[in-house]
Parts: structure tokens; C-alpha cells; sequence
């Protein structure tokens, strides 16, 4: 039996909720109750998907029905609601980050492996399907050596006040670089941040990352850039091959030649640029959180390894730790 406590219902908790009520409508769960300490919010949440809800997290840990804790709250929250459910022998999944400091996300790992329960964290973009189709590229060595990987993230609004921009977004990309290039961590960070509207909050973030196959990784992500709408975009550049995905339109990506021959003379010598087009490559669209939850109910059934358990959660808080220690000293950090 797979039982569901979600605790959290708030806007990005409402997705889950949706996705989880599909599944125990397939009958691959078996049991789903909600959680938030909003009653007004729960309450209705619960009345549209008619379903069980309460507002105190004992009874989401007290309810022997339920297996598996699924947590969809405020950042400085998920260390103590995930330490709260292992302890009550419960498998958990936690969005990312995983928690605000790698010491607290060192001991979930700790409690999960002494009580041999699953810990995922929601590291979405492992499981968007371009993604995914370009990293089996990368892995059998159709891009050649990876070079550079880029990443753009642009929007214009009203910053999130819990958390500023690394934690928000960059997360995501620290991540996905370490899964693309099959790599823990990076040697090397390198940060400038940018605040201009709150002194409180990091609304911009420029990050260069060294690794130690010499390849590049360079992110850039903003609140505050008006000029662009929203901006999605990733680029992989490949000694023979490049790709290109915008999460904007996420039912294709785009590989590009980007193999160079070196021409030698007896005087000098050029590089000549191949030009075998361009391929625009459609794939079938799954929505990444809905390939994220199914792989978290994978785990739970086979008790694998999830792709994104909690040494990922762990190296990602850790990056953004030393994200900010590079910016705060103004100088390129060391792993």
C-alpha cells in the first residue's frame, strides 16, 4: 500500500495535489490526505479534489495509512517537517533545496539511511524529457567533449522574499550541470550577485563554474530584466555537437554542428567550420513534476535509488553555499 501525506497547498503544493489525486484516481496510490496551516486554503483544496485534509502535521504522521510524506513548504521549514517524518518511518520527498545548510542536509541523509527510508528531493528539470533525450546524447558521446554549458533565466516581477535568486532558480542549474556532466560537484564557483529594488534580496546572479574536465558552466538568472519577457533557456556546446532547449517550448530541442577542423599549412593555420544544419528534434512532452512524482512512486515500490535522493539535495545546498561565500568574498571559490 502507498498512503500520501502532502503536507503544503500553496501554489507550487496545488500542482502536486492535482497530480497525486490523478494517480490515486489510476489507483497507482492507494490513500491521499492534505495538509497547510491555512485551514481557509486546505478546506477548499480539499473540497475541490474531495479529499481529506487537516491543518496539524501529527495527524499526517500519526495516520498509519500513510507510507510516504510528500513536502511542499517554506524553505526554512523542510529540514524540521523532513526529520519529523523519517523519524516517524515515513519516506519522503521535499522540494528543493533540500534545506537552507548542507549540515542539516547531511543529518536527513544520516536518518534516512539508519531508518532505510527513501529521501527525494524535487530537483525537476532531471526529469524534463528534453533533458533527459540530450544527456543520453552526452552520455554516448555524440556531442563530443562538453565545452561550455550555459543557462538563462529571465523574468521581470516581484522577488520572492523567503529565499533570493540562487536558492529560487540557480539550484535548478548547479544541479543540472553536476547531472549532465555525471559529476557531484564543480572545482570551482565564481559569483556576482545583483541587488537593486530590496537590500534584502539577491534579485540577479551571474555564476561561473569550473570542472575539472575543463569544461565551463555559466548561469545567469534575473527578476529584475524587463527588456526579454520570460526566458527559459539551456545550451550545451559540444565539441562536435551542440543543443539547445527552451523550457518555454518544451515539445522539441534543437542540435546544432559545432565541430571545427583545424586546416595546417606550412606557414599558419585555421579552423574550418563544418555546417551540417541544424536538426530541430521533437519529442513527446511529459510534464517533468508529473515524471518527478511517478519516479518518486517508483522508488517507493522497487526501493531504488531515486535519481535526485538526498546526496543531490545535499551537493546542491552546498553549491549554493559556497555561491554565497564567493559572492560575500569577492573571489572564486574551491570545492
Amino acid at each position: 500500500m502507498i498512503g500520501i501525506g502532502l503536507i503544503g497547498v500553496g501554489y507550487w503544493g496545488k500542482n502536486h495535489v492535482s497530480i497525486y489525486k490523478s494517480l490515486l484516481q489510476e489507483n497507482r496510490i492507494d490513500y491521499l490526505k492534505i495538509c497547510d496551516t491555512d485551514e481557509n486554503r486546505v478546506k477548499e483544496i480539499s473540497e475541490i479534489n474531495s479529499l481529506e485534509y487537516t491543518t496539524e502535521i501529527e495527524d499526517i504522521l500519526n495516520d498509519d495509512k500513510i507510507t510516504a510524506v510528500v513536502i511542499i513548504t517554506p524553505s526554512a521549514t523542510h529540514y524540521d517537517l523532513s526529520k519529523l517524518a523519517l523519524e516517524n518511518n515515513k519516506d519522503i520527498f521535499v522540494e528543493k533545496p533540500m534545506t537552507l545548510n548542507s549540515n542539516d542536509s547531511r543529518k536527513l541523509i544520516d536518518l534516512a539511511n539508519q531508518k532505510q527510508k527513501k529521501l527525494m528531493v524535487g530537483h525537476l528539470f532531471r526529469y524534463h524529457p528534453a533533458v533527459e533525450a540530450i544527456k543520453k546524447r552526452i552520455d554516448n558521446g555524440e556531442l563530443g567533449k562538453i565545452q561550455m554549458i550555459l543557462t538563462f533565466r529571465f523574468s521581470f516581477g516581484v522577488p520572492r522574499k523567503d529565499m533570493g535568486v540562487i536558492l529560487a532558480l540557480a539550484v535548478h542549474d548547479l544541479d543540472l550541470f553536476c547531472y549532465l556532466l555525471n559529476k557531484e560537484e564543480p572545482e570551482s564557483i565564481l559569483v556576482d550577485n545583483g541587488k537593486f529594488n530590496q537590500d534584502e534580496v539577491i534579485e540577479t546572479t551571474n555564476i561561473s563554474l569550473n570542472f575539472n574536465n575543463n569544461t565551463k558552466g555559466y548561469i545567469m538568472e534575473s527578476w529584475n530584466i524587463p527588456v526579454y519577457g520570460k526566458k527559459r533557456e539551456l545550451v550545451i556546446v559540444g565539441s562536435e555537437k551542440s543543443a539547445f532547449v527552451n523550457y518555454l517550448t518544451p515539445s522539441e530541442y534543437m542540435i546544432f554542428d559545432s565541430s571545427l577542423k583545424k586546416i595546417q599549412s606550412k606557414d599558419f593555420f585555421y579552423f574550418e567550420k563544418h555546417n551540417n544544419g541544424i536538426q530541430k528534434i521533437a519529442i513527446e512532452y511529459k510534464e517533468p513534476l508529473k515524471q518527478e512524482i511517478l519516479h518518486f512512486i517508483h522508488c517507493i515500490e522497487t526501493r531504488e535509488r531515486p535519481n535526485s535522493d538526498g546526496l543531490v539535495g545535499y551537493n546542491a545546498v552546498k553549491m549554493c553555499e559556497k555561491a554565497r561565500l564567493s559572492a560575500e568574498k569577492n573571489e572564486r571559490i574551491y570545492f
